[in-house]
Order: C-alpha cells, then structure tokens, then sequence
C-alpha cells in the first residue's frame, strides 16, 4: 500500500522536489560559465562543451538502469547513494586544475543526478494516494521549473563577482540538505524476499545505443550530415537497441517490461512525452538567439521574457494535476498540447518588428500549455503500472525528458542553422546589407523552426487522446 499518511507525503515530496531542482538547475547553471571556462583552461568550445555532454550522455544512459535497481533494491537508498554522488561531484569539480579532471568530476556527478531523478517520482507516488498522484506529480513538476528559471539567474550572478568554481560550491550546502532530508524524511524500503537475477545484457546494451544516438544526433554540426562517422554511429544506437528488444523479451527479469508498451496508457504517454520535450526544445534553444540578435535586446531583458514561460508553468502544473485526478488525464494533457501548438504558430508569425506585447500571448500559451501537459501526462505513466515497476515507470519519465530535450536540441540547431544560410543568401539578392539582413535572417529561421515543431506536436495530440481509460 503506498504511504498515505499527510505528514509522510509533503514530507517525500519536500525532499525529492529540492533534489529535483538541484537537478534541472545543473545545465543551465554550467553553460552560461562556457564563455569563461575557455578562456580559463584554454581550450576551444567544442573541448568545453564536453563539461555539458559528458554530463548528459552519463545521467541519461544511466536512467533505465537505475530505475531498475530502485525497484529491485530499494528507492530510498538509491536517492540517498544519489544525493551524496551529486554533492561529491560538486566538491570535486571546484577542486578541478584542468578540463579533463572537470569533465570526470562532472561524471560522477551526472552518476549521482541519475540515481535521483531515476527514483524521484516513484517515491512521491507511492507517497501520495492514488486519488491525489497527479496533484504530488504536479507539484513535483514546479520543481523542474525553479530549477530552470533559478539556473541562469544564480549562475550570472555568480559568475559576474566570483570565480567560476562557485557555481559548484555554492550548491554543495543544498545538495547536503537532501541528503539529511532523504535520511529523516524517507520511510525505509520493504525488504524483497524474492531473488531477482540482474538484466546486466539489457543494461549494456541499453546504454550503449543511448550513447551512441545522442552523440551521433549532438555532433551533427560537428560531423556534418554527410559524414560516415555520424551514420555510424545512429547506425550502432539503433543495432544495439534492436538487440536490446531480443534481449528483453528472453530474460526473467528484464531491465525494462516491454509489456509495458502493450498498454495504451503508458506507451502514449510515454511517445507523447518525448514528443513535447523534442518539439519544446526549439523554445529553450531558439528563443535566445530571436531576443538577443533578431530584436537586438539586452540579456538581463531577454533573461526576464524567457521566465514568464516557466512561471506560467509552475502556476498551472499543480492546478492541472488536481484537476485531471478528478475529470482524467488525457483531456488536460491533449488540451496542453494543443495549445502549445497554437503558441508556436504564434512564434512562427514574429519579426525583427515585433513588440514584447506582440510576444506575450504566445509565452502565455507557451506556459500555459507546458503546465497543463506535463503533470496529468506523468500521473497517466505512474498510474499505468504496477507497484514493483513505479521505478522503472519513474526512469522512464526521466529518459524521455533527457532524450527529447538532446534530440530536440540538435534537430531545432540544425534547422535553425540550414535556414539562416539560406535566408541571409536569399535576403542579400534583395539588396539588403549589415545588420538588417542578419536580424531579418535570424527571425525567419527562428519562425521556420516553430513551424516544423507545430507541425510535429500533433503527434503529442494523437498520443495523449491513446492515454484515454
């Protein structure tokens, strides 16, 4: 039975939210010091954006594997094991004197980020009773929200009047906070009194072909679409992952049930998840370079317009995560999409003329949309399985979220970057010169961008009206 008890439930929810945002804020908080870390180890870029993909590629090919665990061992330990890998990790990347130990340091982190966010939203789950999991889930998801709103602003501020290692040390004394809250605060795992044999097959191969695809997908610009080494490399993702299904459906105790995706329920929300992370990337990568170099605005105003969509978010989640416990989650998550396509047609009507008020309505709908998808589309995954597969349900959520957002990203820079050739050349026979024609080139690829992500988030349409009971 989960632990329903009111005290027991604000209590887990409390301590994986904080551990949730200690999460989400990592790679924001770490890319805006890119510029500086160059300059510091002098290094290229492409060696400094290894502190980020390392980071990714290990918490991402992780996730499946400890959901398992979680399951099979016990959630609590794996959040608390996780709690204290992530606090290490930051103490040891202030400790760092070249890229290549930050870079390693960064793994152990990600490890430790991993065993977190693999067990997070089980544990809260379970928590909360079945009639309020979508209200626990929501409320879970501002997390994810504060983390990325509080991410950029923390670290300019840091970086702009201390040292770059105190992105790291001024959140050890958070991490250790989970840590103290995940040992009072968690009730201890129920003993297993049934032996379970470790799908170590599955574990490979799972993490070799999630590796494999998103440094293939990630260096696409690197590589180019032509190179042998990016088709290898999709090639060998997509090979493992074949194997990985043979592998799965002959061993006892899989890594993941795959008659989990004979569900309706949990393989729609699952696709329609991955679908809005990978369309939803186009605004957390392109909407900077529209306000910085289409509008020609400032930083700290283009900082400001870009939190009213995560603020928008953690206002509704909740409000939709109650709702839908009482009226169903495949309305509100088929609402939420459907109304973030109507923000990005919003986006792709934008120009190097538009006002902020011109803007609002599609941030508006762009938050608006987020908020009432994501929190009754997690509730329909959690609910969707049974008690010993909330962790692997949980890892789930996770790893669409990470997959979609590093697919996403590499297909909305890709596009992003084809267009803008295309338009600055096309635009120069038009006789226009200087900055005009890079600001008009920059917001016709920033709108051909949204076009293409509207047009592919009607699959999240399609599968959160499957998720209907």
């Amino acid at each position: 039975m989960p632990h329903s008890s009111d005290n027991y439930k604000w209590k887990a929810l409390l301590t994986v939210a904080f551990g949730t945002m200690m999460g989400t804020m990592d790679a924001s908080i770490t890319n805006i010091s890119f510029p500086i870390l160059t300059k510091t180890f002098g290094v290229s870029i492409t060696t400094i954006v290894w502190v980020t993909l390392a980071y990714i590629l290990t918490s991402t090919s992780l996730l499946l594997i400890l959901g398992r665990v979680g399951d099979l061992w016990g959630r609590k330990k794996i959040y608390l094991y996780g709690s204290l890998f992530f606090t290490v990790g930051l103490a040891l990347c202030t400790l760092s004197q070249n890229i290549f130990q930050l870079i390693f340091f960064r793994v152990i982190q990600a490890v430790g980020s991993a065993m977190s966010m693999a067990c997070g939203a089980a544990i809260v789950t379970e928590a909360f009773p079945e009639k309020e999991r979508g209200l626990g889930l929501g409320l879970l998801a501002v997390s994810v929200s504060a983390g990325l709103i509080t991410g950029p602003v923390l670290g300019g501020f840091l970086l702009g009047w201390l040292h770059w290692r105190s992105i790291f040390w001024v959140r050890i004394p958070m991490g250790l906070l989970v840590l103290i809250l995940a040992l009072v605060y968690l009730k201890k795992d129920e003993p297993r009194t049934k032996t379970i044999h470790f799908d170590w097959w599955g574990t490979l191969l799972s993490s070799l072909g999630l590796a494999s695809l998103m440094v293939g997908v990630n260096q696409l610009h690197r590589f180019g679409p032509n190179s042998l080494l990016f088709y290898g490399l999709i090639g060998f993702g997509f090979l493992c992952f074949i194997l990985f299904v043979f592998v799965e459906k002959r061993t006892a105790d899989p890594l993941v049930d795959l008659s989990l995706f004979k569900n309706r329920v949990f393989s729609g929300a699952v696709g329609g998840l991955f679908m809005m992370f990978l369309t939803y990337s186009a605004y957390i990568l392109l909407m900077p370079f529209y306000l910085l170099q289409g509008l020609g605005l400032k930083p700290a105003q283009a900082g400001v317009i870009m939190t009213i969509v995560s603020m928008i978010a953690i206002v509704v989640g909740p409000i939709s995560g109650k709702l839908s416990d009482r009226f169903g989650q495949a309305w509100f998550a088929t609402l939420g999409a459907i109304i973030t396509i109507l923000s990005f047609w919003i986006f792709t009507g934008l120009s190097v003329n538009s006002g902020i008020g011109e803007m609002i309505p599609a941030l508006t709908l762009a938050g608006l949309g987020m908020g009432l998808f994501q929190s009754p589309n997690n509730s329909s995954i959690m609910g969707s399985v049974r008690k010993e597969r909330l962790g692997t349900a949980s890892a789930m959520i996770a790893t669409s979220r990470q997959v979609g957002i590093s697919l996403g990203t590499a297909m909305a820079g890709t596009i992003y970057s084809s267009q803008l050739a295309f338009h600055r050349m096309e635009l120069g026979g038009k006789e226009l010169a200087g900055p005009l024609l890079e600001r008009t080139a920059v917001a016709l690829s920033f709108n051909d961008a949204f076009f293409i992500s509207a047009i592919l988030m009607v699959s999240v349409v399609v599968s959160s009206l499957m998720t209907r009971r």
